[in-house]
């Protein structure tokens, strides 16, 4: 239950030679951006059974981790959600429970939304009891949820490469793209939403009043998540192994890549305040914690 410190320096100077990134930018990367690092904090116990997606409860302070428990399309019921503190201790393994492939999160109220295969599950926040699952027919392979500042959940469609509204109980489409691209990563802004994904690679927005769609990045490996740093920029995940820091400008940097050492980056979240990137990294069975810094 205890997380995994780095004690030794030598040993500390030797893992984050290994695992942070110094400036290694893509062709798309200015020559006067400054030099963006991530520095690996903690990692947790591999207690966690393929974790997907890490999501903070700003409000309460710690995190939530849904566990897809190995086959993420696979509609086996082992799948469940963690609670961990944010210096990685586990405080409540299977939370919620009886889940099948729980994927991406979100909060709007007292309710926690969690993105299952082919449902959307709404849970209490306060007893860890499931609320409400909406099921959508087909196989849309929800994936992301993002929330809209006055509570409205939106959430992503893998299989069916769209996005979803909740309203009135249902889920509707309300932006499709062409078939084969894998709709993953979600993120609500006022004018926008930012999505990525994980099949054509993309980085791009779609606006909320034409519904004009406008691309970011491109060659974002299988792209996963989407957070925002503060200072105009994104960091997302490819959930092979690699973290991009994306300019406002759309310019990209690598992170960091464990994709050799078959080291997943799934769906990440970003914390403004201490510059903390919260990674799960799937089959290994682990949170890991990064410091994000610029120079």
């Amino acid at each position: 239950m205890q997380i995994r410190h780095f004690i030794p320096l030598m040993a500390l100077t030797a893992l984050m030679a290994c695992q942070s990134s110094t400036s290694k930018k893509s062709a798309s990367s200015g020559e006067n951006e400054p030099e963006y690092r991530l520095e690996l904090i903690w990692e947790s116990d591999t207690l966690l059974r393929t974790p997907e997606s890490v999501l903070i409860d700003r409000q309460r302070d710690i995190l939530y981790v849904s566990n897809v428990n190995m086959n993420p399309w696979e509609k086996d019921g082992n799948g469940f959600i963690s609670k961990m503190d944010k210096s990685g201790n586990i405080l409540d393994l299977k939370w919620i429970e009886g889940l099948h492939g729980p994927k991406g999160m979100g909060i709007s109220g007292n309710s926690l939304f969690i993105a299952d295969i082919n449902t959307l599950v709404e849970a209490d926040i306060e007893s860890g009891k499931i609320l409400n699952v909406i099921e959508l027919e087909g196989k849309p392979d929800l994936n992301d949820i993002t929330v809209a500042d006055d509570g409205t959940v939106f959430v992503s469609g893998s299989g069916s490469n769209t996005i979803y509204k909740l309203a009135e109980g249902k889920l509707t489409g309300i932006h499709t793209g062409e078939e084969g691209e894998r709709f993953n990563g979600l993120y609500w802004e006022k004018d926008r939403m930012l999505f990525i994904t994980s099949a054509s690679s993309l980085f791009r927005e779609l606006n909320h009043t034409t519904g004009e769609v406008k691309l970011i990045a491109e060659n974002m490996g299988h792209g996963d998540a989407i957070a925002p740093v503060g200072d105009g920029g994104y960091i997302t995940t490819s959930w092979a192994g690699t973290v991009f820091y994306v300019s406002g400008e759309g310019n990209v940097t690598i992170l960091l890549d464990t994709e050799a050492e078959g080291e997943n980056a799934a769906d990440a979240d970003f914390c403004t305040d201490d510059m903390i990137l919260y990674l799960p990294t799937f089959f290994k069975n682990q949170v890991k914690a990064y410091r994000f810094s610029k120079e």
